[in-house]
């Protein structure tokens, strides 16, 4: 599956840039539908499946954060800065098990470099799941696992994984 429409960059209103033609190419929309494949595979993979996937991705590279969040579905996106920093809450997330209820973003204002991704969970049991799979899968995954909470370090990016 081809990932590289995730690295793109974040597209700012008012602003034209040139510079991104290689992601909008013609053949990219009608041959590639990695887009559809991997926004099918968040909507239908298991939470540990779906944290597994997001640190595969990060250990890619950085994700245009605009592109991360559409891979969640066709979802309410709230923007917000404070302190340098850009605060993308998604919400309506679309998956079928309804595990997640919301996701939040804190991005780098200047680089728009997502430096921690919040995914709130429904239920506690999804958390001694995942950190069991994640340890069979990555033995060099660090992580602290907090009450009602886990999180991750993958290079300067935490994941945390919480109890609503």
């Amino acid at each position: 599956m081809n990932k590289k429409f995730l690295y793109s960059k974040p597209i700012i209103i008012g602003v034209l840039d040139s510079g991104n033609d290689q992601f909008n190419d013609i053949g990219s929309w009608l041959f590639d539908d990695s887009p559809t494949l991997l926004r099918k595979k968040f909507r239908e993979d298991s939470l540990d499946e779906l944290v597994m996937e997001l640190i595969n991705i990060f250990r890619e590279g950085n994700p245009n954060y605009q592109e991360l969040a559409g891979l969640f579905g066709l979802v309410k996106i709230e923007e917000d800065e404070q302190e340098g920093l850009k605060i993308c809450k998604v919400r309506n997330i679309e998956r079928l098990s309804g595990d997640l209820n919301k996701i939040e973003m804190h991005i780098d204002a200047q680089s728009l470099i997502i430096n921690n991704l919040y995914l709130y969970i429904n239920e506690l049991a999804n958390l001694q799941k995942i950190k069991q799979k994640l340890n069979d899968k990555f033995e060099e995954v660090d992580y602290q696992s907090i009450t009602e909470r886990l999180i991750f370090n993958e290079k300067e990016l935490i994941i945390g994984i919480i109890k609503l």
